[in-house]
């Protein structure tokens, strides 16, 4: 079943794969990103103008499924710029929900994120409370209206081609690049923060699944992770199976930091779905093509 489909952020890190796979699976897939601000291609190009119109681009393609991934996703950034975060992560949120109602979109997928459960309390930063707010409105969009929703909460995704210097840099990330410059990496804090890490194949596989799934999902939540979790100190550890010389730096606690995370997977695993990659399988291959590539530079 070949579909049409709208991926916000499609730029971004996730998105970016997400959209490769969807034009590897037959689908018409087109992207548009708040990193693009005066063209057809802007994020602002789902907003409803004053006389209740949109782009005709947009307008014209209705979209069978959006995939809303766009945002500006640092806590530490958040923390600094609450307004600028708010305005891309929050509003941005609700005109894609408006634009979906208005042109007939069977399905919202939402991208959002395990920060919202903080450390067991709520959220700890502007971030992660601008993510609950949109996955609130995700939920009364499908209540109120004739339009189903879903929203994914991703716990730290990784892989070997996340980008170091991008918005969703992680602790393997920067440490691989670190190494990679023989650079000496850091770690905050006392390392035994624990993370639930899902490989990005696995978060494209879910949001796969979310598309595919005949029955609606009627704006629930899904975690998505593999349910256990790891923590930095033993991530070092497999880093130095590889690059036993590799020292690290300490450096202090990071404001608004979760100490750990795990994604409760049952629902989503009794619906048919579940991550395929480890987490010891997954970093193990992040460093073992690291050290191939040195080895060979």
């Amino acid at each position: 079943m070949m579909a049409r489909c709208l991926v916000t952020g499609h730029k971004g890190y996730i998105g970016s794969h997400l959209i490769k796979k969807l034009g590897e699976l037959g689908h018409e897939v087109i992207g548009i990103d708040i990193k693009n601000n005066h063209d057809v291609n802007s994020l602002q190009g789902l907003k409803e103008s004053n006389d209740g119109k949109f782009h005709p681009f947009w307008a014209n393609f209705k979209p069978e499924y959006i995939f809303h991934m766009a945002c500006i996703p640092r806590v530490g950034y958040s923390i600094e710029n609450p307004v600028e975060t708010m305005k891309n992560n929050v509003m941005a949120g609700s005109n894609v929900l408006n634009f979906a109602r208005k042109v007939g979109a069977k399905r919202v997928i939402y991208s959002s994120s395990s920060s919202i459960v903080g450390n067991g309390e709520g959220p700890t930063s502007p971030y992660a409370l601008q993510k609950l707010t949109t996955e609130i409105e995700t939920k009364l969009y499908s209540e109120l209206y004739d339009i189903d929703t879903v929203s994914l909460r991703y716990f730290n995704v990784y892989s070997k081609d996340q980008p170091a210097d991008g918005p969703y840099a992680t602790a393997i990330s920067n440490w691989m690049k670190y190494i990679a410059q023989d650079k000496t990496p850091f770690i905050t804090g006392d390392g035994e923060q624990r993370r639930d890490m899902v490989h990005v194949d696995d978060v494209v596989s879910a949001n796969i699944f979310a598309m595919e799934h005949e029955k609606n999902f009627g704006g629930k939540t899904f975690d998505i992770g593999t349910g256990k979790n790891i923590s930095l100190n033993e991530v070092v550890n497999i880093i130095h199976k590889h690059f036993p010389d590799v020292k690290f730096e300490k450096r202090p606690d990071r404001p608004g930091e979760v100490l750990l995370t795990k994604a409760e997977t049952k629902d989503l695993k009794n619906l048919g779905w579940c991550a395929t990659i480890s987490i010891t399988d997954g970093i193990n291959s992040c460093f073992e093509y690291l050290k191939e590539n040195k080895q060979n530079d």
